[in-house]
C-alpha cells in the first residue's frame, strides 16, 4: 500500500493578502510610493513644480501640471534630469526596489 498525503493551502488570495500583496494592498502601495520617491531626482526641474506636484495612488504616480506629459516624452534634460524619468531610474535602481519591496512584504528577492 502507498502512502497518502493530504496537502492542505489557503487559497491565493489569502497567502497575497499575508504578504500585503493583494490588489492595491500595502505592498503595491509600498512599491509606487518607492518608485515616485527615487523618481524625484531624474524629474525634470526649473523652478521644481514639475516634481513638486507628484502624487502617488496604490496604481499610478501623476504630475499634475500642464506641461507633465510633453516634459516626459520631449524634454532634453541635463545630467539625470530628463525625459522618462520612471523608466530611467527603474534601470538605475531597480533591482533596490525590488528587495525593499520583498522586505516590505516579508519575503526575499532573487
Amino acid at each position: 500500500m502507498g502512502t497518502r498525503i493530504r496537502l492542505e493551502m489557503d487559497s491565493t488570495d489569502k497567502i497575497l493578502l499575508k504578504r500585503s500583496l493583494n490588489e492595491n494592498g500595502k505592498g503595491q502601495r509600498f512599491f509606487t510610493n518607492e518608485v515616485r520617491r527615487l523618481s524625484d531626482p531624474y524629474v525634470p526641474k526649473r523652478t521644481g513644480v514639475l516634481k513638486n506636484t507628484a502624487s502617488a495612488t496604490e496604481k499610478k504616480i501623476v504630475y499634475n501640471t500642464p506641461y507633465a506629459r510633453r516634459q516626459y516624452y520631449e524634454h532634453k534634460g541635463k545630467g539625470k534630469r530628463g525625459p522618462h524619468w520612471t523608466e530611467r531610474m527603474w534601470a538605475d535602481r531597480g533591482k533596490e526596489i525590488v528587495r525593499s519591496v520583498a522586505a516590505f512584504c516579508g519575503g526575499k528577492a532573487k
